[in-house]
């Protein structure tokens, strides 16, 4: 199965190389309401957050569905992915952003996050049963310097098939944990 034309249409006007990760807000947000439409009950909501310690924000898309949030994507650039320091600040967002969710009830045996840099992404996974978080959190070593996001994490692209089935993988499991949820 291939993406729409709207949502191509919608990656292929992004500069891939921007500087400007807004720039990939509206891919994502079409992408986001055509794997989670309305009337399956999901509701698509841009957060704004803070970057601790900066002036900076960033927008959080959470999918929810009858108020329980089931999946969010955290946007960076494309070129983001080739910065070691832009890969760890990603991963560290999005631990974050789980533990935000953390801090209420998590309702669905897991809860799925996406980091995506550009077009790439990665699958991050929250299992509710036992608190484990993947993709496993590389410590830094003390003494020498330490990928701590490896760029493989991203090896997902959206626009080739099979990122696009990954995708679509990942949200056919959120669907299913989610079916359960009443108002």
């Amino acid at each position: 199965m291939t993406w729409s034309d709207s949502v191509a249409e919608q990656f292929s006007l992004v500069n891939l190389y921007t500087t400007d990760e807004s720039d990939f807000y509206g891919p994502y947000n079409t992408l986001l309401f055509e794997l989670f439409p309305a009337i399956e009950h999901y509701q698509v909501s841009p957060q704004f957050k803070r970057i601790t310690g900066s002036m900076d924000f960033t927008v959080l898309y959470v999918v929810s569905r009858r108020k329980v949030p089931v999946f969010f994507v955290e946007i960076k650039t494309y070129i983001a992915l080739d910065k070691l320091s832009s890969r760890m600040e990603a991963d560290d967002q999005m631990r974050k952003r789980f533990f935000e969710f953390m801090s209420g009830s998590i309702p669905t045996p897991k809860l799925v996050g996406l980091s995506a840099m550009g077009t790439r992404f990665s699958v991050y996974q929250f299992t509710t049963k036992n608190n484990e978080l993947l993709p496993v959190r590389i410590i830094p070593d003390a003494r020498y310097v330490t990928d701590t996001a490896p760029k493989a994490w991203w090896s997902h692209d959206i626009l080739d098939a099979a990122g696009e089935a990954k995708l679509r993988e990942v949200v056919a499991e959120v669907k299913a944990m989610s079916l359960g949820l009443n108002p």
